[in-house]
């Protein structure tokens, strides 16, 4: 809680344990937004939201604040970088608060940020809907965002667009240019997002609350109503984890690559895969260019656009090396989504190429890594009295007694780590015979032992 000179509270942050774990595993791009405000102090309720395994978004602590201005987005942030072990995420997005945009600069010193692109092509009617060609400029600016695959179609694109309409003196215009690395699909499309272009998340997430919080709400309540509200996000993850583990999506034809995919994605992310598996009937190709590792392609496929549902036919290139089986397509899917592109699949096919390279399956939809979130004891979680959870919890307790008892020394850190190291690979090798390949949640797998860094793979 953060208090004025009076002691009386200015903002709050509040995350549990779970949430702080999860941070660990998913806490590398979220969503950030303050549009709600729900509570009897007329504080804007702030969550920070990510994605999960599944797909599902996921809460990773939230503020309520008392003024939406750069010292309390600052405050929030630093508050919850230190709950979160000093880890920034490599990704935030939110709408186009100078405040919001200040702090992160201030605190979050290395993470891509990204402005909403909904809520700026929302505001795109209410700021051009005063010239008389409206109708045309609308659906212009729309195609100038986002049909164009690379920075310099959009540079050429937008030219063309502000002298056709003369548009030249249109302040919010010139902001929106000046700013064009933060929004347009072109210019972040090179970082992962987890397919995520705007706060909508958030936003959701805001009205998911609705039930459980309302105007009248105070502080106490709002911290018991918020572990009341988890529990329903908690038993949704888990249902999907038992759907995952115990059925699967039948394959559409049997190819082993899909097969691939099928075994090693959550369902749900089986279903995005097959989305663009299918999506190659919409697609053709041919090779432009071909060396003996380097091949080109062009992919060509007729896309919808709009309410008006026109067609396009728009041209991907993919590159493939054909001694590693890499594809790279400039559409930048995998980039952005972690989900390799019907673009991709394509020349895959070509190719005969029946196992994509470990580096497509993506590791944060995979149903075979144990997040170690989902163990995390926590009272709202009924699942929490298992027997599987009684024995985790028994188990970081007496870890956690012997890390306290060998912290001091390093021969000690180092008898205590090594012998670790020795048992999880005792425990992965017996899983393995067992017919498991299950990995673990926290993609940091290197220690420093002595002056010799070990790897617990």
């Amino acid at each position: 809680m953060d208090l004025d000179d009076e002691g009386r509270l200015r903002n709050v942050f509040w995350a549990d344990a779970r949430s702080r774990v999860a941070c660990k595993e998913l806490g590398d791009v979220v969503t950030f937004d303050t549009t709600y405000l729900v509570n009897k102090y007329d504080m804007p309720f702030a969550p920070f939201v990510s994605v999960n395994h599944h797909g599902q978004s996921i809460l990773l602590g939230c503020g309520l604040i008392s003024h939406e201005d750069t010292k309390s987005f600052s405050w929030l942030f630093k508050t919850w970088m230190t709950c979160m072990w000093g880890c920034a995420p490599q990704a935030i997005i939110t709408d186009q608060c100078m405040a919001m945009k200040n702090a992160i600069e201030e605190v979050f010193l290395n993470t891509r940020h990204r402005w909403c692109i909904w809520h700026i092509m929302k505001k795109a009617s209410e700021k051009l809907e005063k010239y008389d060609a409206y109708k045309s400029i609308s659906p212009s600016f729309h195609n100038v965002v986002y049909d164009s695959l690379t920075k310099d179609e959009f540079e050429d694109a937008w030219e063309v667009f502000i002298k056709k309409y003369k548009l030249e003196d249109n302040e919010w215009l010139h902001g929106l240019y000046l700013e064009r690395n933060r929004w347009v699909p072109a210019f972040v499309k090179d970082v992962f997002w987890a397919g995520m272009s705007s706060t909508q998340r958030s936003e959701s997430m805001n009205h998911y609350f609705d039930d459980y919080i309302n105007s009248k709400t105070t502080l106490k309540q709002f911290v018991e109503q918020y572990e009341n509200a988890l529990v329903k996000k908690v038993d949704n993850e888990k249902n999907e984890d038992t759907k995952s583990s115990q059925s699967y999506i039948p394959c559409i034809v049997e190819d082993e690559l899909e097969k691939q995919f099928q075994s090693a994605y959550t369902n749900a992310k089986v279903k995005e895969f097959q989305n663009e598996f299918v999506g190659k009937l919409n697609c053709s190709l041919h090779e432009t260019k071909a060396s003996d590792v380097w091949s080109e392609y062009e992919v060509k496929e007729w896309i919808t656009f709009g309410e008006e549902k026109r067609k396009k036919r728009v041209s991907f290139t993919v590159n493939f090396n054909s001694v590693t089986n890499e594809a790279n397509c400039n559409c930048r899917l995998f980039e952005f989504r972690g989900m390799l592109c019907r673009h991709q699949l394509m020349v895959f096919h070509e190719r005969r190429v029946q196992r994509v390279p470990d580096k497509y399956v993506f590791r944060r939809w995979r149903k075979d890594v144990k997040m170690v979130h989902t163990k995390v004891r926590i009272k709202y979680d009924n699942s929490s009295s298992t027997i599987e959870a009684r024995r985790h919890d028994n188990m970081c307790n007496l870890s956690n007694e012997v890390a306290d008892l060998a912290e001091d020394s390093q021969d000690k850190y180092d008898k205590v780590m090594t012998r670790l190291l020795e048992l999880k690979r005792e425990l992965i090798e017996s899983s393995n015979v067992c017919g498991s390949n299950m990995t673990f949640g926290t993609p940091n797998n290197s220690f420093l032992i002595g002056d010799e860094i070990l790897s617990s793979k």
